[in-house]
């Protein structure tokens, strides 16, 4: 991607954070044009796959009324999601480096008090928290969530699901970590072991209207169907 190219594509996102509105749009505007950058090695080589890791049982049974991509908001109602607000973003790639336009990407997660909303679920639960997302990636395989910063629950570390579907491409299902607090206890065979290429590093978000709001961005590199 050439210099010109991504300053007009971090403009395009710009212009589509603009219209998002909130913290996050200041914040996509801000690192738009360092994430939709490709790494430098995929220039003429392959990139490597996301690594896969196991999807968990709390994926929804059925999906709630509101799945946009504001994970702090639910429809209907007048309050804010508890727990350190996060504006994480990012492109879809295919291994050659090429952006995949039009990708699915789900995200769920566990509320502020580590519960799912999950049928059978139990303990307290944060109901202006909407737990499932889905969005899809733009002409430059960039998208967005609004959400939480992840907390970890039951002996397991802070996570966050995802699942991202592409019709050239083979869905990939993992899990996102936070950078330096990614041990599991006791259950650690059970899931990937490439948990360095999954972390995520979370810093304050500039310009964010939401006290100590923080931003993260990572690539998410699908294989070939």
């Amino acid at each position: 991607m050439t210099t010109k190219t991504a300053t007009r594509s971090a403009a395009y996102a710009r212009r589509q954070a603009l219209r998002r509105g909130g913290w996050a749009a200041a914040a996509i505007a801000a690192g738009a044009a360092r994430w939709l950058v490709p790494p430098a090695h995929a220039q003429g080589s392959a990139l490597a796959p996301t690594p896969r890791d196991a999807e968990g049982p709390f994926y929804p049974r059925t999906f709630p009324a509101d799945v946009d991509a504001d994970l702090t908001r639910v429809a209907g109602r007048p309050g804010v999601a508890r727990g350190t607000p996060l504006l994480l973003s990012g492109r879809v790639l295919g291994t050659n480096g090429k952006p995949l336009a039009g990708a699915t990407l789900e995200l769920w997660q566990c509320d502020a008090d580590g519960t799912y909303h999950h049928v059978g679920a139990s303990g307290p639960q944060d109901h202006d928290f909407q737990g499932y997302g889905r969005t899809t990636a733009d002409a430059d395989g960039a998208w967005a969530f609004t959400t939480i910063r992840p907390v970890p629950y039951g002996g397991r570390p802070a996570h966050l699901h995802f699942r991202i579907s592409h019709q050239r491409s083979r869905r990939l299902t993992t899990q996102l970590y936070l950078k330096g607090e990614s041990s599991e206890s006791g259950m650690g065979g059970f899931f990937s072991r490439e948990r360095d290429r999954l972390e995520i590093a979370p810093v304050r978000a500039q310009a964010a209207r939401a006290p100590g709001a923080l931003a993260a961005t990572y690539t998410f590199v699908l294989e070939a169907a």
